[in-house]
């Protein structure tokens, strides 16, 4: 950033016209470097007015006339600009105004108060650019069909954005671009002018993933209408810089300031302002990647330039500033008493780029507190945070920097008070990040977004550990950040527990409303929404909340007091006799992200909570060490080629390698907390979602699921259902799928599964005995659309056929969202992947499966390979078909976590099923069928490359 140089205005009056041509090359007049100018007004000029007859000249207009008009608006400037009369000037201009306004001159009104708002809000005064719009919008003309409005809303949300007022930005920053596309066009360069201000604004005021969602889309637009050679375009790709910049991404800003400093020197040479701005972005850019030689050749090369240019101002001494810093930042220079004397007044200078001086108030901060001053760290970080606050607002990444950094100061000396710090800047951090993930249209940015929060967290980790009264708000913090729960779907939680149990209706509305919040968020995370006309939208998510909440609101009477009661604690929903284990994994960045090594540091935390007790926080170290790469590449090889007698692969690694070791590393150093236990609810994430938990065997070979029943949970609201009767239900409709056809004309699609026919027939008899209407779709007949209208009314389902997860290391399609490389394989599939949403394509993909409604599914067995695998995320943990069902609504399922033979999953099925008509619950009787096989009890399933494939996830 440069910072420009502070000068008295004189003031003149600024003229908007909205016909940018670009036969008129006005366009000039907007290439404006946002890094140089994000406050101000940029108004192109009217163009020179045609010179007047002298009979012309001479003529009187009448008093009421445009040309009346403008002779006095023009006497009003000139009575402020040159005879320093300010008041009685701006007297005069408010009456030609207010004639203007009286007439039916409706354009000319419109654009005379626009130009005038613009003026006062150029010059910095504020005031009077206030009243001049407040007063422009009430007028006649601006409730008329006049294009040049759309140029006062503009202009009215930059003065919004420099009164710091953000819903009055939006607001009219939105109309002002709603009037653009309606005059002007959709790809009209008035429309990508106006969303990039839309844009930089809302990154102003801390909103940066919804700002570079609608800069990347603007400058797309810009690339295909005005070209890559194009100095708007530079403009477009210099701010998207500087938004991932601020979010984290140098990498993918550093790609963007390259390319932009490359053509600016082609276009102006190198010694022109703009090259100067683009060398300083680059340098930055390296800055923040740790590469110290890069940034100070960037830092020289604007150094070099502001002295050709011999500009008015500081850009020397800023350049020399950010030269100093870098090179004491590297260790190159010493942070000595002279140094020290050169830096410390430069956090006070408003002549510098307040992000230089929060990046030499960390680094002085840093030195004091290695120096044990703690009282002068301290004051650094104030001075950062001071900056941060005044700069970018109360939600921003480098003001929650700033106050991490103070949090982590007062751990040394007050850890209570630290702690109290870290909760209230997690509740902050949160909130934001929930709207930037929600926003980000995007994976790279959400991960961005979401990777921000990861200091933070490893940070508060490192605080609870060592300071137990911190451990109960951290585990709260660890129960909300997997999915970035939101008072939102918390409250309809709350309602859901409040309502007659009987009230299905209210209940189902409830259910709608968190269903969609979550498939809204999942697709905007992943960079789905945008272009999928299938996704939710946003306004969808906050139709259904509004719909669940106006339902309950008018059917009951609950106080507030009682529906703003927190949802209970998991040390009062547990019994004595069970144990929550909450796994969550914190990750310590190194500056470059998209590196190969992108991690300084990788902690495993284990957090168990026992009835009525504290929670106790466990470090269980690097996750790496625990799985390192050469079993998970094990783990991934639990699958090969086709076969007609595996759902989708040759199991050949030996499990005992695989999976050997995980017990000491991920439940010894828990017993501690589990005596008396003898169920588990174990929460997983990351990778920890591949580890069959009840295979795990101790020190001595006993298995986890010899001493306990083991219950998985796809995230920590699940134990809030933990306690519904798990009986399975004595009477429902079933659906069953097996035995499919799977060729599509010529094309013989996957290799038929004839266990599968079996498997489906055994289990209809079952529950034809339990009282259960039972639908089965076999050969040609399980579609999709059919699948879809009976899996929606069934209370269980039960599909055996093919499943598949693919990454890209494993015969994925790249940079395609691993929810569309999650499928179940329906018949009619042939050979191709549309991975797209088709009702015929014969594939249903996790993405497709997110939006139905499973809610009132009690049990869904997708008996099929690989089905509870997904790519490991920071937003959900997990992206694959569990997440997807979880979303979807169903209370549980049954999935693989790789491949498995045919028959013997036929029958390790038909055995669990079993278990459950003979009055079983869910978690007991899978537990049983596990042993039934281990025992030998259960054909062909004896290798617990089947039985122990199997998971039970509680949604």
């Amino acid at each position: 950033m440069i910072r420009p140089h502070p000068r008295v205005f004189r003031l003149r009056p600024i003229r908007m016209n909205v016909v940018i041509s670009r036969v008129r090359k006005s366009l000039d007049l907007m290439r404006v470097v946002a890094s140089v100018l994000a406050t101000s007004v940029v108004a192109p000029p009217l163009p020179t007015a045609q010179a007047q007859t002298p009979g012309q000249a001479g003529q009187q207009a009448p008093a009421g006339s445009e040309e009346a008009l403008k002779v006095r608006i023009d006497a009003a400037y000139k009575l402020m600009m040159e005879v320093g009369r300010f008041d009685d000037g701006y007297a005069q201009l408010r009456a030609a105004l207010l004639d203007a306004a009286r007439s039916d001159l409706y354009e000319f009104t419109v654009e005379s108060y626009s130009n005038a708002g613009a003026t006062f809000l150029n010059n910095q005064i504020l005031d009077n650019a206030k009243e001049i719009f407040a007063e422009g919008l009430k007028t006649r003309a601006m409730q008329q069909d006049v294009a040049k409005r759309a140029d006062f809303y503009l202009n009215y949300a930059m003065l919004k954005q420099a009164e710091k007022d953000y819903q009055g930005f939006v607001s009219m920053c939105a109309t002002a671009t709603n009037l653009y596309a309606h005059y002007q066009g959709t790809e009209s360069l008035e429309l990508m002018y106006a969303n990039d201000v839309l844009a930089t604004g809302i990154a102003a005021f801390g909103q940066i993933a919804a700002a570079i969602n609608v800069d990347q889309r603007n400058l797309e637009i810009a690339e295909r209408v005005l070209g890559q050679d194009d100095r708007f375009t530079w403009k477009l790709q210099n701010n998207l810089a500087d938004m991932l910049r601020q979010i984290g991404a140098p990498t993918r800003a550093l790609q963007y300031d390259l390319n932009v400093l490359e053509k600016r020197i082609g276009y102006y040479g190198r010694n022109h302002f703009n090259v100067l701005v683009s060398a300083n972005n680059t340098a930055q850019d390296y800055l923040d990647l740790a590469k110290y030689d890069e940034a100070l050749g960037y830092f020289q090369q604007d150094r070099d330039i502001a002295v050709v240019l011999k500009q008015e101002g500081n850009l020397i001494e800023q350049a020399d500033a950010w030269l100093l810093y870098t090179r004491a930042l590297s260790g190159a220079q010493p942070l000595d008493a002279p140094t020290l004397a050169r830096l410390l007044p430069l956090t006070n200078d408003a002549s510098y780029p307040e992000i230089l001086a929060i990046k030499i108030a960390n680094l002085l901060a840093a030195h004091f507190a290695a120096m044990g001053d703690t009282e002068n760290s301290m004051n650094q970080l104030g001075r950062a945070y001071s900056i941060a606050g005044s700069t970018y607002g109360s939600v921003h990444p480098l003001t929650f920097a700033a106050r991490q950094a103070m949090a982590n100061l007062k751990a040394k000396t007050n850890p209570e008070a630290a702690a109290t710090d870290f909760a209230a800047l997690n509740h902050d951090m949160l909130r934001w990040n929930w709207f930037q993930v929600s926003t980000a249209a995007n994976p790279v940015v959400a991960e961005a977004s979401r990777a921000l929060a990861d200091d933070m967290l490893y940070d508060y980790a490192r605080l609870a550990k060592n300071n137990a009264s911190a451990v109960p708000a951290f585990a709260e913090a660890v129960r909300r950040w997997p999915t970035l729960e939101n008072d939102k779907r918390d409250q309809l939680r709350r309602l859901s527990r409040l309502i007659d149990p009987n009230d299905m209706e209210t209940r189902h509305l409830i259910q709608a409303g968190i269903r969609l919040s979550l498939a809204y968020q999942e697709a905007a995370s992943s960079g789905d929404s945008a272009d999928d006309p299938g996704a939710v939208r946003p306004d969808q998510a906050q139709a259904a909340y509004e719909k669940a909440i106006t339902r309950v609101t008018t059917k009951y009477r609950f106080d507030q007091s009682v529906v703003d009661k927190p949802l209970p604690s998991a040390n009062t929903l547990l019994q004595p006799n069970e144990a929550l284990i909450d796994y969550f994994i914190t990750r310590k960045w190194r500056a470059d992200r998209e590196s190969a090594d992108p991690l300084e540091d990788e902690r495993l935390y284990a957090i168990v909570t026992r009835k009525d007790q504290q929670p106790s926080l466990y470090d269980l170290g690097d996750p790496r060490r625990l799985i390192p790469a050469a079993r998970e590449t094990r783990m991934a090889n639990l699958r090969s080629t086709r076969s007609a007698q595996e759902r989708g692969a040759v199991t050949l690694v030996d499990l005992n390698a695989t999976f050997t070791g995980l017990y000491a590393g991920l439940i010894a150093p828990l017993e501690p907390s589990l005596g008396g236990a003898d169920t588990l609810f174990v929460v997983p994430d990351g990778k920890l979602f591949s580890v069959p938990f009840p295979l795990l065997q101790d020190s001595k070979g006993a298995s986890l699921d010899d001493r306990f029943l083991v219950r998985m949970l796809t995230r920590p609201e699940s134990l809030l259902n933990a306690g519904v009767d798990q009986s399975f239900p004595k009477s429902g409709k079933a659906l069953l799928a097996g035995g499919l056809d799977y060729a599509r004309g010529a094309e013989k699609g996957a290799e038929p599964l004839p266990g599968t026919r079996k498997e489906v027939d055994a289990i209809a008899s079952i529950l034809h005995g339990d009282h259960y209407s039972v639908e089965t779709l076999t050969g040609t007949t399980a579609g999709e659309r059919a699948l879809r209208k009976d899996m929606e009314q069934a209370t269980v389902a039960h599909l055996a056929t093919h499943g598949a997860y693919r990454n890209e290391k494993e015969g994925g399609v790249g940079a395609v969202n691993a929810l569309w490389q999650s499928e179940v394989v329906l018949s009619r599939s042939g050979n191709r992947q549309s991975m797209k949403r088709d009702d015929d394509d014969g594939r249903l993909y996790g993405m497709e499966l997110m939006m139905w409604d499973l809610s009132n599914l009690d049990l869904l067995v997708l008996s099929a390979c690989e089905t509870a695998r997904g790519q490991e995320t920071f937003v959900g943990g997990l992206r694959g078909l569990p997440t997807a069902i979880n979303i979807a609504g169903a209370k549980r399922s049954l999935l693989a976590l790789w491949p498995v033979d045919d028959a013997g999953t036929a029958a390790f099925m038909v055995s669990f099923y079993g278990h459950l008509a003979a009055g079983r619950t869910y978690p007991e009787a899978l537990r049983q069928a596990r042993r039934d096989a281990r025992d030998g009890e259960i054909s062909g399933a004896q290798d617990p490359r089947v039985w122990a494939a199997f998971v039970m996830f509680e949604n």
